[in-house]
């Protein structure tokens, strides 16, 4: 390999390895900002009653836009990522081939040359031919030796890089999906908001604090499975209807549910529909590269 190609390859090998670098501190970095977003959701969400928010701070709108711009940024990411450890993989199985080859190559030199030397000393020395060719193939050997060696101390390079790289990647998807989780309780809980503020809506204190407590429970940990398994399957977040008034003994759309059918409140007034359920949960597999 000539000085330039050497050089090329470093280079190369250098630029891959510091977009790696910025990459995965990007991609730990967005983790970090669903995280905060989705907590400062939850903030907002968590007294239904607060409408007003500080000055300069977020509306639930504007957080919910900019947490889906930072998972849309995080899913560029990783692809990014894991183009590039493929390339890695793919450069290690190439070093690991030409390992292989020179080892290949070592062994039958040093056949060539022990014969050569068995030769010369049968020979008693008296062969100046037999001689020269045993110092020809030692020198050969000697440089097959320093290609293989070399060949070797890349291959171990390329496998300590590939690991790091993998660790990195694992630890920015493992961050990022916690974040990921808070910001799924986020939507519930704004959704739930939502929900008792537009079916209670208005009323004595007695008539409202009843009206909350039956549409609350109606919101239980079943619906919350419902709502976060619509939103983990990337399908349209479930949403609160309310039935014309006009309309007798309504048919609901598929997939929805009376609020809570019993209640005087909410009687056969709203529903909420949700979205096919025998979809799986959309997540990062540790170990793949793709969203499953």
């Amino acid at each position: 390999m000539s000085e330039m190609d050497e050089e090329a390859g470093g280079g190369s090998r250098a630029t891959g390895c510091l977009m790696q670098v910025v990459t995965h501190g990007v991609a730990l970095a967005l983790g970090a900002v669903l995280g905060v977003l989705g907590a400062q959701a939850i903030e907002y969400y968590n007294d239904p009653e607060t409408l007003a928010r500080a000055e300069g701070s977020l509306s639930r709108a504007e957080l919910i836009r900019q947490l889906d711009a930072a998972e849309a940024k995080y899913a560029a990411l990783l692809a990014e990522t894991a183009k590039a450890d493929e390339a890695q993989r793919t450069e290690l199985e190439s070093v690991n081939a030409k390992v292989t080859t020179l080892e290949g190559d070592v062994a039958k030199k040093a056949d060539e040359v022990a014969l050569l030397e068995l030769k010369v000393k049968k020979a008693k020395g008296q062969s100046a031919a037999l001689k020269k060719e045993l110092e020809a193939r030692q020198a050969e050997l000697a440089e097959l030796q320093v290609q293989l060696d070399e060949a070797q101390a890349e291959a171990r390079r390329l496998e300590v890089e590939l690991t790091v790289s993998q660790g990195e990647t694992r630890e920015a998807r493992e961050e990022t999906r916690v974040a990921q989780g808070e910001t799924v309780d986020a939507r519930w809980e704004g959704f739930r908001s939502t929900v008792v503020l537009n079916v209670c809506e208005k009323g004595n204190r007695k008539r409202m604090e009843t009206c909350r407590s039956e549409v609350q429970a109606a919101l239980d940990s079943k619906r919350a499975a419902r709502f976060k398994q619509c939103v983990g399957s990337k399908q349209a977040q479930p949403r609160l209807v309310r039935v014309d008034d006009k309309e007798k003994n309504p048919e609901l759309p598929r997939w929805s549910e009376w609020l809570a059918e019993e209640s005087k409140f909410a009687g056969q007034k709203w529903y909420i529909v949700f979205c096919d359920p025998s979809l799986p949960e959309a997540r990062f597999d540790v170990e793949g590269d793709e969203e499953l």
